[in-house]
């Protein structure tokens, strides 16, 4: 009997035993992955959804506190809810301190097959830039690294992109944010009409709109519209944000230097001591039928520069009219020096519009009806720079958007859209003796189609763009065409 009890215990101390060990909790201060070496790197089994990410993770990210207040069912339109994403293959990075670490990032790759204005042939006045448009490229390769601390609402967030459209560049920063929500983990019970506020600082996207501050890697176009990349070229800006939601309200507001990282002049750089204030108010209305209503009104305003002139010397000028290499009398000229030009600053500002109508198609899924427009003054920095010092007067803008999107399963979507962007409502041209009205104006219609499967999808858009910086036979200003047939391969994770 002693001997059957002693084989039990022995028997039960191999069966049990490692289950025992593997329970024990990690040591302190050692960060706490799943083991790689010892256990095959599998997804886990469809019937264990990924949480959905965090409150304070979706801050980070710039896509809370703001979220619909009534969930869609999947649909190609929108990003797979995180439930049907693929598991991870390693748990969440946690260290001793509570600190969750989340990597994410997309690449796109491009294949520009037809560009109306494409020519094998270098830029006259830039003989390195050839003018060939039809090639592939890598338009943007980012990646995102986002901590939080769940328990106090804390996060900071690295971004950095690297593309080809013009050479091969090296990874530059677009995006460090530090900040905090009031909402850092999940708050069923205020769910999405409670109150949430968050707050951060660093280079982010500009809250104007809600075609700015979007994630490109979820937009259904290949490009922002014109008037986008006019007024706010780059998307992102230094400053400090306030952004939060309550019932269904949301409103943001942020102090931000004024010069966007692909402004064309100033590329980022700040040159004045004042700043730009910027915001949006708007709501988020669920309607019965599964409508959903997004509207709000955008508004900007601050102060940008003229660079100035230094002053010169008077120094002379050889023009050798009879080609001898000899300096004869006459043909030294005097150039004339001038006093310079101070710097000057100048106000811009700018006005916006959106409404957004979001639906669901029975079997067809999600769908979306659109516009948003803007009104601005001395504000185009991407385009056709604004200057109004060099211009004499105030250069105004206006521009829009407006399309339809629809899904067409959870597979497939299609959408059409038109664009519209007039640079200098006030432009004039001299026709002979007198001025005639030129408008500047750019427009585009974008029809595209899309497959998505996951995190990855093929996009095919054909674009019918009309630039105004053409001349007719006559030789007067016209507008010419510059349509464009694009494929874009993107996979994320």
């Amino acid at each position: 009997m002693g001997h059957r009890r002693r084989a039990g215990l022995m028997l039960a101390s191999v069966l049990v035993g490692p289950r025992l060990a593997s329970a024990q909790p990690a040591p302190e201060g050692v960060i706490d992955v799943a083991p790689v070496a010892t256990a095959p790197l599998v997804p886990a089994p469809a019937e264990a959804p990924v949480p959905a990410p965090s409150a304070a993770s979706a801050a980070a990210a710039g896509t809370a506190p703001i979220s619909p207040p009534t969930p869609a069912p999947p649909s190609a339109l929108e990003p797979a809810p995180a439930a049907l994403r693929p598991a991870p293959r390693l748990r969440p990075v946690l260290t001793d301190r509570g600190w969750q670490l989340d990597l994410t990032g997309y690449f796109q790759a491009d294949l520009i097959a037809y560009n109306q204005l494409s020519v094998d042939e270098v830029a006259p006045d830039n003989p390195g830039q050839p003018l060939n448009q039809e090639r592939f490229v890598i338009p943007r390769a980012r990646i995102r690294a986002v901590a939080h601390d769940d328990r106090d609402g804390l996060f900071g967030l690295v971004e950095l992109d690297g593309n080809t459209r013009s050479g091969a560049a090296i990874a530059r920063l677009i995006g460090a944010q530090v900040g905090w929500t009031s909402a850092p983990g999940p708050r069923p019970d205020a769910g999405d009409q409670g109150f949430a506020i968050t707050a951060s600082a660093g280079l982010m996207t500009i809250p104007f709109g809600v075609e700015v501050p979007r994630d490109l890697r979820d937009n259904p176009f290949l490009e922002h519209p014109a008037v986008s990349r006019a007024l706010f070229p780059g998307d992102y800006d230094l400053g400090a944000l306030l952004q939060g939601r309550y019932g269904y309200a949301r409103w943001s507001l942020a102090v931000m230097n004024g010069a966007p990282i692909a402004d064309q002049q100033w590329q980022g750089k700040d040159p004045l001591s004042s700043y730009d204030f910027v915001g949006r108010l708007g709501a988020d209305v669920p309607m019965p039928y599964a409508l959903r209503l997004e509207a709000g009104v955008s508004a900007l305003t601050g102060k940008s520069l003229h660079a100035g002139v230094p002053p010169t010397k008077d120094s002379f000028e050889w023009v050798d009219e009879n080609l001898n290499g000899i300096i004869d009398p006459g043909e030294l000229e005097i150039v004339r020096g001038s006093p310079g030009e101070p710097s000057q600053t100048y106000t811009h500002d700018a006005l916006g519009l959106d409404a957004r109508l979001r639906w669901i198609a029975g079997r067809l899924g999600a769908g979306e009806a659109f516009f948003e427009g803007a009104l601005a003054t001395n504000l185009d920095r991407g385009l056709v720079f604004a200057d109004p010092v060099a211009a004499s007067r105030d250069l105004r803008q206006l521009g829009y958007q407006a399309g339809v999107v629809q899904s067409l399963g959870a597979h497939a979507l299609l959408g059409v859209r038109y664009d519209r962007y007039d640079a200098d409502r006030d432009a004039t041209d001299r026709q002979g003796a007198r001025l005639a009205a030129v408008h500047k104006i750019f427009s585009t219609w974008a029809v595209m189609a899309s497959a998505r499967w996951g995190d990855a999808k093929l996009i095919f858009e054909y674009d019918r763009n009309r630039n105004p910086f053409g001349r007719g036979d006559d030789g007067q200003p016209a507008t010419r065409s510059a349509d464009q047939f694009a494929i874009r391969g993107q996979v994320g994770f």
